[in-house]
């Protein structure tokens, strides 16, 4: 399934749910938690262990490669919680959730540069202990010690009495996001530098896929990939991508392909620390594909 993108969607507040014992994994080491690397045709990412019972997406890893985070739909509570697997010595934890998100609804997740604070979106509520927020806004939390500390509300200018949702960190520092004000969903950007978010700028994007979300952004700052809802596709979402053209703006957004997409949705795309390798998700699992696919979607000159 795709994650639910309507406002709607955080209209449910989320109740708390104990820490239950994550299931047993086996023994994970190396790079990607062992399993080997795709190539060009999508491939589930580490079943059983990352894909696995109820509905996962928008996995993310730490520029060193030593964390890996996703957002899981827990079933049985309806609810969103946030999942980490760490790296020591070459070994890979269970998969755990953050103590943090299990309350209310935590998805979303993006990493800064560093793997120093992630980013996500919540109905926490401002101030805690009080009733869930009814629209999400973008939080954060930074990691001390090890562990993820206690999130904050990003505020202003980030956030406003409007919709903010889907942040992707960028290798520079920027914060990309979809903000929904008056019923226009554009994607903004706005620069972290010296402890504080810059004013969020409008990109100037092609409208023809009409609502857009979930922007990623690759390594090197070059390609952005979003997904989509066409009204003459197959009723789910596509991933569609645009290039930098030579003057630094993008290009006409185009389908990433059919060896991508499918009859079935494809949302929340990804990359690697490296850009070698696309994630994203379909129907509740994360898949993986060898980056440089894209590549055939690229306009000719």
């Amino acid at each position: 399934m795709t994650r639910m993108m309507m406002v709607v969607s955080w209209l449910v507040l989320a109740t708390g749910i104990s820490s239950a014992q994550e299931s047993a994994v086996p023994k994970l080491t190396g790079p990607y938690l062992g399993q080997k690397p795709p190539e060009t045709t999508p491939e589930v990412f580490a079943p059983g262990i990352v894909s696995r019972d109820g509905g996962q997406y928008e996995l993310l890893m730490a520029s060193d490669h030593h964390e890996i985070i996703f957002c899981e739909r827990e079933s049985a509570h309806n609810t969103f919680r946030l999942i980490s697997i760490t790296s020591t010595d070459g070994q890979w934890s269970a998969p755990t959730a953050i103590p943090f998100s299990l309350d209310y609804i935590n998805n979303e997740p993006t990493l800064s540069p560093d793997g120093k604070r992630l980013f996500f979106v919540s109905n926490r509520p401002i101030p805690p202990n009080q009733e869930a927020e009814k629209l999400p806004d973008i939080w954060v939390s930074e990691k001390v010690d090890g562990r993820w500390g206690e999130p904050r509300n990003v505020g202003a200018p980030v956030n406003t009495p409007d919709i903010e949702v889907q942040p992707y960190c960028t290798s520079d520092s920027i914060l990309y996001f979809c903000r929904q004000a008056e019923g226009v969903r554009g994607i903004y950007q706005a620069s972290f530098a010296q402890g504080r978010f810059s004013s969020p700028v409008l990109l100037d994007l092609d409208t023809a896929l009409g609502r857009i979300s979930g922007p990623c952004i690759s390594p090197d700052n070059t390609t952005l990939i979003v997904h989509a809802m066409v009204e003459s596709g197959a009723n789910n979402w596509d991933l569609f991508v645009s290039f930098r053209d030579g003057a630094g703006k993008w290009d006409k957004f185009v389908s990433v392909g059919a060896s991508i997409n499918t009859e079935k949705g494809e949302s929340d795309a990804t990359f690697s620390p490296d850009g070698k390798y696309l994630f994203f998700t379909r129907e509740g699992d994360i898949y993986w594909v060898a980056a440089s696919v894209i590549e055939a979607s690229r306009p000719t000159q």
